[in-house]
């Protein structure tokens, strides 16, 4: 389904849609009423639904034609190969000058483009950040519109995290820049590309982003696939690496993860699994020892990475 665009997209939010049917009402609403303007395109993506997700985000659009000015399509998936997979596809298609992102359980907030719109109107940054905050059931309704800014690095997304959907990307700068397929964690991956990318970053103090958090997504269901949250950071970081100024910087971050990921490894019940998770963080990390010995010059940060190693080592007999 295709709404006619009749003004220059400003900004593309992409949505892939999957098994959250119970969810899509709220997502709507909050886009309807957070992000209503005909600047913005909202591709919504069909990772092939077993059931009426993306149904419902037909029937919404059809229902509220008459007040809805955003203009929106939806693409659907032959076979379901995942976020990424979906993400990508919305990427070849999108005309917005800058880049969004927004997972179908979640909800904007009611000023999201009020908020956003003039730094994306005036185009001048390549990221804008913005904070979110977590809700379980009830959809949050307050917002703060006071709007506090500050400059940021392209190295603080190892502090403020790598979430894709607080975050607006210039589609320009990010020069065709694509998510991994087939492994998780690949907002890590696709994040460090564009920060080692971007030349101007600014960070809002708004919550403009709700993150729905839902039952089974808890450390004591995490499995050997974890490693790949360290597999995608280690990856990115030496294809990037020569273009952060703080390289040290940047290797040290790594090793504070690699250890908080190798030490998250004993939550993984199943013992097998655990040796699996285990021996392939021992693997990641021997892999990025020549980059992080050539660029290092913290005794803390070469001593987390040795004890990584370490953990991984004992890891695999417990």
């Amino acid at each position: 389904m295709v709404k006619v665009i009749n003004m220059p997209i400003k900004l593309s939010l992409i949505c892939p849609v999957y098994k959250v049917a119970e969810f899509i009402p709220d997502l709507m609403q909050s886009l309807l009423f957070g992000i209503n303007t005909d600047k913005v395109e909202i591709i919504f993506v069909d990772d092939c639904c077993p059931e009426n997700s993306i149904s419902l985000c037909e029937s919404f659009i059809l229902e509220h034609k008459s007040d809805i000015r955003f203009n929106s399509t939806i693409i659907k998936q032959p076979i379901n190969i995942g976020q990424a997979a979906a993400r990508n596809a919305a990427l070849l298609i999108a005309k917005g000058e800058y880049i969004g992102f927004i997972d179908s359980d979640d909800v904007i907030a009611s000023n999201y483009w009020d908020v956003l719109s003039s730094y994306v109107t005036d185009g001048t940054r390549d990221i804008i950040e913005f904070s979110f905050a977590e809700f379980s059931t009830t959809v949050p309704l307050s917002v703060n519109n006071e709007v506090i800014e500050s400059e940021s690095t392209n190295t603080a997304l190892f502090d403020s995290g790598f979430f894709v959907w607080t975050r607006l990307y210039k589609k320009e700068m990010l020069k065709g820049l694509k998510f991994p397929e087939g492994v998780i964690y690949e907002d890590i991956y696709y994040n460090i590309h564009a920060f080692s990318m971007a030349e101007s970053i600014l960070r809002l103090s708004n919550t403009l982003v709700y993150y729905r958090k839902r039952a089974g997504s808890t450390t004591s269901s995490r499995t050997s696939s974890y490693s790949n949250l360290l597999l995608n950071m280690t990856n990115a970081v030496k294809a990037t690496l020569s273009s952060f100024d703080k390289k040290n910087v940047v290797v040290a971050q790594v090793a504070r993860y690699s250890l908080l990921v190798s030490l998250k490894g004993f939550t993984i019940k199943n013992r097998s699994d655990r040796k699996i998770f285990f021996n392939s963080c021992k693997k990641i990390n021997f892999s990025f020892k020549r980059d992080f010995s050539k660029n290092n010059n913290s005794i803390v940060a070469a001593i987390k990475f040795k004890l990584s190693y370490f953990v991984c080592l004992v890891g695999r007999f417990l």
